[in-house]
């Protein structure tokens, strides 16, 4: 098919600029999934305090450290984790979960991509506060490096637009690739440095983090909210998937955006 990058330029333009419409999507389908809660999305701040409490405990027994040092560790991993994998989970189904707005009238599919990552970074913000119960209950000092914690929100931000483009195309098309990408997930959890920390590898570190693109991720955000400075590898890393992210998500929307309301 002919490609029409203009076109695609043009709605990722509008759509990133469009903020008030991007904000508001993603306000109220968090207000619509906590309808008639009685703490709305605090339900999930909720049940991953509960699972970073019994987890950390148990895990920091079988590893051999001290709980104080390991529930941080664990928590601001568990954050950083579960904001890109929502990201990728909800990315996938950009375009089906809005097959009436897309059929019904003209949108910018950059914009539904922003609505579902700034969503996923309003739960960021309340699930914060199990991290800071978590500093005060075991002491952890908190730095000027933990500002760097707005660059890797941002960084995952940007990629998770480029995400919920493709993976909503292809998953639009293919629907079995929603299922295949939340097994990879899944299994990817456990591979990556999240329940354990890096250096417990040893000699075999590099095959299994410096090679793993979701460690990287991971990193940008969790060593600021420890009050550390993410390794200079994982900006690279993560800025070089950017770019080549954003490169292919042109190059496929550009082919087939047209399609992507007759896939619906």
């Amino acid at each position: 098919m002919n490609a029409q990058y203009g076109k695609v330029f043009s709605d990722i333009k509008n759509g990133l600029l469009d903020w008030r419409m991007w904000g508001r999507l993603g306000w109220q389908e968090t207000v619509r999934r906590y309808r008639r809660t009685t703490i709305g999305p605090f339900w999930t701040t909720l049940s991953l305090g509960i699972f970073v409490a019994t987890l950390g405990l148990v895990w920091a027994q079988l590893w051999k450290q001290d709980p104080k040092a390991y529930l941080p560790f664990l928590t601001a991993g568990m954050l950083a984790w579960g904001l890109f994998q929502s990201i990728v989970t909800e990315g996938c189904l950009v375009f089906t979960g809005a097959s009436a707005l897309i059929t019904s009238m003209q949108i910018s599919y950059t914009t539904l991509s922003c609505a579902v990552v700034w969503r996923n970074v309003l739960v960021l913000f309340h699930n914060i506060i199990i991290l800071v119960i978590v500093i005060l209950y075991t002491g952890s000092s908190v730095t000027w490096y933990s500002l760097l914690a707005i660059p890797g929100v941002l960084l995952i931000s940007i990629n998770g637009v480029w995400l919920g483009l493709l993976l909503g195309a292809i998953c639009a098309r293919f629907r079995d690739t929603q299922q295949i990408i939340a097994s990879i997930l899944q299994v990817s959890m456990f591979v990556t440095p999240i329940f354990w920390s890096p250096e417990q590898l040893g000699s075999r570190r590099n095959a299994f983090v410096n090679y793993n693109v979701l460690y990287h991720f991971v990193d940008i955000l969790r060593a600021p909210l420890l009050g550390k400075v993410p390794e200079d590898l994982s900006y690279h890393v993560v800025l070089g998937v950017t770019v080549i992210g954003w490169v292919l998500t042109v190059f496929v929307l550009s082919r087939f955006r047209r399609r992507i309301p007759y896939w619906l």
